[in-house]
């Protein structure tokens, strides 16, 4: 694992640099004493992720965040800051986690479990012969559950939580649609809406809605609806024959 510390004052930002080889010997740390040379550095190479200070002269890290979201490949934040005030900024801007200072040893040593945990479930877990994506590992409270790709009917985005919808219930993660995107589009999901992924096997009925668009109902055990927008129309349609 790869981390970019980020933060003005030479002392916190050595002490974080300790705690985390401290607590674990599996990550390689570099540094970088305001935001502005954070984004250089990502700009040239490739983080796991930034553990960045708000509180920064120039730009912030509030601000940097909004760049560093925007990168082809953009690392994961953890905000590492003295106050909890920009909680609800820091997690609007899908931050990984706020780490509020000073940082004790167990928290940190959490935040990089968690971290690991999202780095392994990244990837595809069981690839089908015929190259598709047959299972995928999805968080499902303090486990890691190995799901068909088939068994799941639609993803879902709401906010920075990702839902998998199987026939009885919900699996849900931290994450991104467009994350999810890059795991289930392979296996031939449908991006429907900007919310929604759906498996067009496990679509049994299409209803007409609100001005020309479409309600997709899947099989699971609720008959749950899936919204379709205007932007995919074509798409749905010639997926499912429509």
């Amino acid at each position: 694992m790869r981390a970019l510390v980020v933060d003005d004052e030479p002392l916190v930002r050595s002490e974080l640099v300790y705690t985390i080889g401290k607590v674990a010997d599996d990550v390689e740390v570099t540094e970088a004493p305001d935001a502005v040379e954070a984004l250089r550095e990502l700009a040239g190479s490739q983080y796991d992720v930034v553990f960045l200070d708000i509180n920064l002269p120039g730009l912030s890290g509030l601000e940097a965040t909004k760049v560093i979201n925007a990168l082809p490949s953009a690392p994961q934040v953890v905000f590492v800051t003295a106050h909890d005030e920009h909680a609800v900024d820091a997690f609007e801007l899908a931050a990984f986690d706020y780490v509020v200072k000073p940082v004790s040893e167990e928290r940190l040593a959490r935040t990089l479990e968690r971290l690991r945990g999202m780095r392994q479930n990244s990837s595809p877990a069981i690839i089908a012969g015929n190259g598709t994506l047959a299972r995928v590992a999805l968080e499902d409270g303090e486990r890691t559950r190995l799901v068909k790709t088939a068994d799941i009917r639609y993803v879902q985005a709401n906010g920075h939580v990702v839902t998998a919808r199987v026939y009885d219930g919900d699996l849900r993660w931290k994450g991104s649609l467009a994350e999810a995107a890059s795991r289930f589009e392979p296996a031939g999901f449908l991006r429907v809406h900007r919310a929604y992924l759906v498996n067009p096997e496990r679509v049994v009925e299409v209803e007409p809605f609100f001005n020309g668009s479409y309600l997709l109902r899947v099989d699971d055990k609720a008959r749950s609806e899936v919204p379709v927008s205007r932007n995919y129309l074509s798409a749905v349609r010639k997926a499912l024959g429509l």
